[in-house]
């Protein structure tokens, strides 16, 4: 605004910063969207009763995309425009939201399985799973890390592992731990779900990780 081309460096700065950012932000919440929707279905297919209550869903998008989504959001980014926002974001997005799903089936199906789960154990092994899944998009969307970055990520989980191992926590979210047998299987749907979802962003077209490249000094 003040007519000097000095200025336009830093325009651009923060315009690669919002574009940059804003991909980031959408690939988490379509990544919710599509499980979300995926698991509505499904379950109200099978005639399940839902793996959730609104308070652990309130957990999991709190602590996976809320509060991670507004940092990212005002973070700096010197990566430049590329085009195809929409056709990365639905390549990331849609592989994770399945992923996500399935392995949430997989672990409040144990309930299907193995008599004596009662519905307040069987919502806890989804949610921690759907939990571990969550954290994981995260973790590949804030790459590359940085210090603040660890510090956040870490933070989220330590928070999350707080409301599984506190017991008033557990109360107020009403979460159940089951034995140790079913924990360990949640656990290892969540660990397979995880290394499946690492392996098809490393190895597929849908890998969204783009080499950082610094204006120079006139901006461009």
């Amino acid at each position: 605004m003040d007519g000097k081309f000095a200025t336009l460096p830093v325009v651009v700065a923060e315009g690669r910063r919002v574009i940059g950012n804003i991909e980031r932000v959408a690939n988490l919440f379509l990544t919710k969207t599509i499980y979300a929707m995926l698991l509505s279905v499904i379950i109200g297919l099978a005639g399940w009763e839902f793996f959730f209550l609104p308070r652990h869903l309130t957990l999991i998008s709190s602590l996976t995309i809320g509060t991670p989504a507004f940092f990212l959001s005002l973070a700096p980014n010197k990566e430049r425009y590329n085009p195809g926002f929409l056709a990365r974001v639905l390549r990331f997005a849609i592989p994770a939201g399945i992923i996500a799903a399935l392995a949430t089936l997989a672990a409040g199906g144990l309930s299907r399985i193995y008599y004596g789960i009662n519905l307040a154990e069987s919502r806890t092994m989804a949610t921690l799973v759907l939990g571990m899944i969550g954290f994981w998009v995260l973790t590949i969307l804030a790459r590359p890390f940085t210090f603040w970055r660890y510090l956040l990520v870490g933070a989220l989980v330590a928070a999350f592992s707080a409301a599984l191992l506190i017991p008033w926590l557990r109360d107020l979210f009403l979460l159940d731990l089951p034995g140790f047998p079913l924990m360990v299987e949640s656990i290892g749907i969540g660990t397979c779900g995880i290394l499946l979802l690492e392996l098809v962003w490393r190895y597929t077209g849908w890998r969204t990780h783009k080499k950082v490249q610094p204006a120079r000094a006139d901006g461009s």
